[in-house]
């Protein structure tokens, strides 16, 4: 084996691993359970410089790729950030004045803006709101009011890692948790179960203002409290959408506030274009066969049988098949992203994983499942990353 030789120790190195310096940077620290404020402490916050809209200014150092964040408003709207890379993020966005979409989960990548999720919801601006985002595999998830159960989930598979952010100013209308007290604790489970799945068409440009969105039908009213309300209006959240792509798959998991039966209108209008919808899946096996049906259709998903599963069914148990499956896609199949892993801390990653095969050993998953996934982590930690 080549081999070199640092003058400072005298002693010889392998070449493919020529750096086993003990720096600061290289250490590990706590990133779970603390706060923005001990992270700035330890130096581990910077702000973001950077042109696109709404950009958080104050974000984590180090990326990471299985997280949740913690955060609080009060008043028109702020949102915190995750898997910040480069240009591209996720964010989850409280915004109270749209009409019954007021809790949002968006994705900016490559220049365009999608809408991925929305729950259906009239928000007050003189409110204490508690919010909470996460992300584990390729699975998003916004929850508000409620650590037990989020209120909508989404799958997206075009970022894998990032910082975390958090917001000190958004435009100047709001008042929110400062980032010093904004938390960051470990990714949050499980997904709401599905109560429809449909397609529909995209509409939007994809800016800022005008993200890319499903076309859903719409019943708008004047309310009393919160101005102009849509009647119609349902939660969901996309499955795997690419930019570009016409069509969009919803999973639609609550009825709208006001009036019930929402859903089933959604359901007559999408099949009024002549778009495809399901029931929601009785177990696990149906849930697979809705997705193979499916996958003809969206040759472009990367997300696989697992995540589907887990984000129609919302069954916790599924969550550790799901986050296994994207760490082996990403560093050992398919690698898409695979550098964008390598920007995690490699002692993160170890964690990520010991965790995740700690989660999967008190999993109710399907017995086979459970031992494929085994075999797929033990692989990874075979191979090294």
């Amino acid at each position: 084996m080549t081999e070199i030789v640092i003058e400072a120790h005298r002693r010889k190195i392998p070449i493919d691993h020529p750096d086993r310096s003990i720096t600061r940077e290289k250490l590990e620290y706590p990133t779970e359970n603390v706060t923005f404020a001990y992270l700035a402490s330890i130096n581990k916050v910077l702000t973001l410089r950077a042109s696109v809209p709404y950009l958080t200014p104050s974000a984590t150092v180090d990326s990471f790729t299985d997280k949740a964040v913690k955060w609080s408003v009060m008043g028109h709207r702020a949102s915190s950030w995750l898997r910040i890379s480069g240009n591209n993020f996720y964010h989850q966005l409280h915004l109270v004045d749209v009409s019954s979409s007021d809790h949002r989960i968006y994705k900016y990548y490559n220049g365009t803006s999608t809408l991925l999720a929305s729950e259906s919801v009239d928000l007050a601006e003189s409110r204490l709101y508690f919010y909470a985002f996460s992300v584990s595999g390729s699975t998003l998830k916004g929850f508000r009011n409620d650590d037990s159960t989020p209120k909508i989930s989404t799958t997206d598979t075009d970022i894998v890692s990032g910082k975390i952010g958090v917001p000190k100013h958004y435009r100047e209308t709001y008042s929110a948790t400062s980032d010093a007290e904004s938390l960051i604790v470990a990714p949050m489970s499980p997904c709401p179960p599905s109560k429809a799945i449909v397609e529909a068409e995209i509409i939007g440009s994809g800016v800022v203002d005008d993200p890319l969105c499903p076309n859903l039908a719409q019943e708008l009213v004047i309310h009393p409290k919160y101005g102009q309300i849509d009647k119609l209006s349902v939660s969901w959240g996309a499955f795997d959408y690419k930019d570009g792509d016409p069509i969009m798959l919803c999973i639609i998991t609550g009825d709208n506030p006001y009036k019930s039966g929402a859903i089933l209108k959604q359901k007559e209008y999408i099949k009024s274009k002549n778009m495809k919808v399901f029931s929601p899946p009785k177990d696990y096996n149906e849930a697979i066969s809705i997705y193979t049906k499916l996958k003809s259709d969206f040759p472009e998903w990367i997300a696989g049988k697992d995540n589907f599963a887990y984000q129609v069914l919302g069954y916790v148990d599924l969550e550790p098949l799901v986050a296994i499956d994207y760490y082996y896609g990403e560093m050992l199949e398919h690698k898409t992203h695979y550098k964008q892993i390598k920007e995690v801390p490699n002692w993160e990653i170890e964690r990520m994983l010991s965790m995740w095969k700690s989660r999967l050993g008190k999993s109710q998953a399907p017995l086979e499942e459970k031992e494929k996934h085994l075999r797929k982590l033990n692989e990874i930690f075979k191979v090294g990353w």
